[in-house]
């Protein structure tokens, strides 16, 4: 009785290492849903155009709007028309229903996504006007002026900014295709298709 409960409890064993193999496997071939809030790092990747097709890493708002509660798939990401986001959207009809690509600048983080949010769109990535930063994430932070903000917002570097907004502007495009946003809990450093005009030699 003792021998057959040790090959039972062996047999259980084995069954939970492969499952477990299994879900690893599974995990780390596919693109999942991270539903991450604040103060994490939060990833998305370009998909068109090609020359800008990499895997971003992104700081989310700190204390202001809201995190992501859903994945999104090949969806738009318009530049800002005025591109700080300042004051009215010009194309306010191309925003809605899409992320919006803003500069950063002029005014408040809030005001840029309080703007974009009345255009309509459902979530903002905001670059640094410095197209020399290449790794610092600034931190977005409430104004103070009780703003209501119900989108997510995200800040990448200078670097990232302009690359994806001339590789637009050189196909004559007002919007990238993107995933957003992207879990790589189970993805390997090497294994990240980053863009290589932040790699430090």
């Amino acid at each position: 009785n003792e021998y057959k409960s040790y090959l039972s409890m062996n047999h259980v064993r084995e069954l939970v290492l492969t499952f477990l193999l299994v879900c690893w496997v599974v995990l780390s071939a596919v693109e999942i849903p991270a539903w991450k809030i604040f103060d994490q790092d939060i990833y998305f990747k370009v998909i068109d155009p090609s020359e800008v097709a990499f895997l971003y890493r992104a700081s989310p708002a700190k204390n202001f709007g809201r995190g992501f509660t859903k994945y999104y798939e090949h969806s738009l990401l318009i530049i800002a028309d005025p591109i700080n986001a300042c004051s009215d959207f010009t194309n306010g009809d191309k925003v809605s229903g899409h992320f919006v690509l803003v500069e950063r600048g002029e005014c408040s983080f809030v005001e840029k996504v309080f703007r974009s949010e009345k255009a309509g769109a459902v979530g903002v990535i905001v670059y640094d006007n410095n197209s020399d930063n290449r790794s610092n994430l600034v931190a977005m932070v409430d104004d103070d002026t009780g703003k209501d903000i119900t989108i997510p917002s995200l800040f990448i570097v200078g670097s990232d900014g302009f690359h994806i907004r001339r590789a637009l502007s050189r196909r004559n495009l007002d919007s990238a295709l993107i995933n957003v946003p992207i879990n790589i809990t189970f993805t390997t450093d090497y294994q990240l298709n980053k863009p290589p005009w932040n790699k430090i030699i």
